[in-house]
């Protein structure tokens, strides 16, 4: 079912998975401010609806921000997600490894800090990625 959609971003839920879907709506650079905007809209839906699972496809996104950038974007993820329900978030990347690692190092870096009882992982496929946030039991 799709919960919302703009020019950035769509987010789809499937009833009975718990699973919250973000996508890019297209392959194109975007700007610090539009990602911002589209984890805005990605909390907004968590907020308003019971998901566990997050998934978000990053493949289509070509932009590569600084590190700095990075980390601000997924604090604000991350706090806009604590009172949810959301514990796993799966990424599905864009086969950039030094892009992967240097948001999984920002991520690891901002759950610390919160404690927060969120789960992240990246994945290059989104069958792998899907497998792993329908997995039973406590998170891996």
């Amino acid at each position: 079912m799709r919960l919302y959609s703009d020019d950035l971003i769509k987010l789809d839920c499937t009833r009975g998975t718990g699973i919250l879907y973000a996508a890019w709506q297209g392959q194109r650079p975007y700007a610090a401010e539009e990602v911002r905007k589209a984890f805005i809209a990605v909390v907004a839906c968590a907020r308003e609806r019971p998901v566990t699972r997050l998934l978000l496809n990053f493949a289509d996104n070509t932009q590569d921000l600084t590190e700095a950038a990075y980390k601000g974007m997924l604090g604000q993820l991350a706090v806009g997600l604590l009172p949810t329900s959301v514990r796993r978030i799966a990424c599905v990347g864009t086969g950039s490894a030094v892009r992967e690692r240097r948001i999984a190092s920002a991520y690891r870096e901002i759950a610390a800090a919160l404690e927060a009882p969120l789960e992240f992982q990246f994945f290059s496929k989104r069958i792998e990625a899907l497998r792993w946030l329908t997995q039973e039991g406590p998170p891996s």
